[in-house]
């Protein structure tokens, strides 16, 4: 038997990045079409909107876990790293997401095939630097295991707590990864949520971005 992988914080920042990267490219190659075509039917445009708000909560959820939990600690242990640039980089992106969620209440594609490519000029690159400042071979000479499981968790949370609405967020979460990626999210979260929350309650407000999501 394979031993499970040691907890690392490099790993967990590599795995969220991948679901919104996903969401991302998905989300800005239909607002693409749907800005030329328009939408096919009602169903279509209810799900891909609340795709978008999906993409929106995650990414907002993510950088607020960065800048008020993450980054503070690692300032510590990784001084070098330019938290000035990356701190700016998500006030960047949270204007953008702030122009995505405009454009989308107003049902204006075109805008939001805008917002979301003004989105991937300024994602791809960030990313890429995190990912090297923070690659879990780095990440696993600074910090100790238990560091980062109670690292895994309050970001976790701090990030859960401003991924709102959950009902869109955690579906969006989870259907954007598939493999080992998604059963790591599976067996963070608890029974509630993925086994009554996510495909009995929450159901009917999610169904309808599923041609967006993996199967």
């Amino acid at each position: 038997m394979l031993d499970k992988p040691l907890p690392n914080i490099g790993l967990d920042l590599r795995r969220i990045h991948r679901v919104i990267t996903r969401g991302l490219s998905v989300a800005l190659q239909n607002s693409q079409v749907f800005a030329e075509s328009g939408f096919p039917d009602d169903t279509t445009r209810e799900g891909f909107w609340k795709y978008c708000q999906g993409l929106e909560a995650n990414t907002h959820g993510h950088h607020l876990s960065e800048d008020d939990i993450f980054f503070p600690f690692v300032r510590t242990r990784l001084p070098g790293t330019d938290y000035v640039t990356l701190l700016a980089e998500h006030q960047v992106l949270t204007g953008i997401l702030a122009e995505i969620k405009a454009a989308r209440e107003a049902g204006s594609a075109a805008d939001v095939n805008h917002a979301l490519a003004k989105m991937a000029e300024v994602w791809h690159s960030h990313i890429a630097k995190e990912e090297v400042d923070f690659s879990p071979e780095i990440m696993g000479r600074v910090m100790t295991v238990q560091e980062h499981i109670d690292m895994a968790q309050k970001t976790a949370a701090h990030s859960s707590m401003h991924a709102q609405p959950a009902p869109l967020a955690v579906p969006f979460l989870l259907y954007n990864v598939e493999g080992a990626d998604r059963a790591f999210y599976l067996g963070a979260m608890p029974a509630e949520l993925t086994q009554q929350l996510v495909p009995i309650v929450w159901k009917d407000e999610w169904a309808a971005m599923k041609p967006f999501l993996l199967p």
